[in-house]
């Protein structure tokens, strides 16, 4: 069976059992003091992990014990409950670390590192500044392709950054920050018109995996009906992030998700319809389950 977690606005996340279309409540996790934005899971090479992001300003990071027995093992607060927690982000496992990065309503991004028993099992936590604004939403950059510490966050300023962390030159960068105390600083990466192509707030940011091709890939949408993919080659850190619209859809769009080989971008409108799209070789984007009509209407390709 596979497993699914739930964030809802009842204060809780649930654990389902999900197996030949029908799904099984297995625990109902609980803790926070405000309705739960979001949550999401760890790689399993931690072990079942959640963490949770709650409008009451923590995270929780749930962890199971034993089959059906879950507990906290780890909570951080922005320190008031003025400010939300709006969406977190686990990094790719291969960084050798449980990373969750926090994007809050104070415009602050907070990576929380685990630096398990080689540090006497260790959190560690490093904020940094991503908007004047509210930040919306955040996620973590691949680790094919450079394997560098980056991320992308979308905020309620419109725009769109991309981040680089300055990581100590140490075999284990990331024990050497636990064991001097120092701070985890990110760098902002060039973006053509500095990142600000949407005229609303930015909902949701999602970066692609690597799929082998010598360019990284992000999607971000807004409030503003659209939907960009920024681009940039690998082979150059100085070319700046560049945007290439989606399509211009009738409702606010809130959600972006890749496929698990990032060829196909899902797009969640506020029309209630959820559509598929995959970039054609003259780099145009096409919705695979047919064609969006001037008024938002939806027809069959007859392919």
């Amino acid at each position: 069976a596979r497993r699914l977690a739930t964030a809802s606005s009842d204060r809780t996340v649930k654990i389902w059992s999900v197996f030949e279309g029908k799904q099984e409540l297995e625990a109902t996790l609980t803790g926070h003091e405000g309705p739960v934005w979001e949550c999401g899971w760890a790689h399993p090479s931690w072990g079942s992990v959640v963490a949770s992001c709650s409008y009451d300003g923590t995270v929780l990071v749930f962890k199971e014990e034993e089959r059906g027995r879950w507990s906290v093992v780890h909570r951080w607060s922005t320190g008031s409950t003025s400010f939300s927690v709006n969406s977190l982000s686990f990094a790719p496992e291969q960084h050798g670390a449980l990373m969750l990065a926090c994007a809050s309503s104070d415009g602050f991004v907070t990576v929380l590192i685990h630096h398990g028993a080689e540090a006497q099992d260790l959190w560690t936590s490093h904020r940094f500044a991503a908007s004047t604004a509210g930040c919306n939403a955040v996620s973590w950059a691949p680790y094919g392709g450079e394997g560098a510490l980056r991320l992308v966050t979308g905020s309620c300023d419109n725009k769109v950054k991309f981040w680089r962390a300055a990581l100590p030159s140490e075999t284990n960068p990331l024990l050497a920050l636990a064991q001097s105390d120092a701070s985890l600083a990110f760098v902002e990466e060039p973006a053509v018109n500095d990142g600000k192509l949407h005229a609303e707030w930015v909902r949701d940011v999602a970066w692609a995996p690597y799929a082998g091709v010598p360019a990284s890939l992000a999607a971000s949408c807004s409030e503003d009906k659209s939907v960009y993919v920024w681009t940039r080659s690998l082979t150059s850190e100085d070319d700046p992030w560049t945007p290439t619209l989606v399509h211009a859809f009738p409702d606010p769009v809130w959600r972006v998700s890749w496929s698990v080989f990032g060829t196909i971008l899902a797009v969640s409108s506020g029309d209630s319809l959820v559509s598929l799209w995959k970039e054609d070789l003259q780099h145009n984007w096409h919705q695979l389950d047919g064609e969006s009509s001037s008024d938002g209407a939806t027809t069959n390709s007859g392919e």
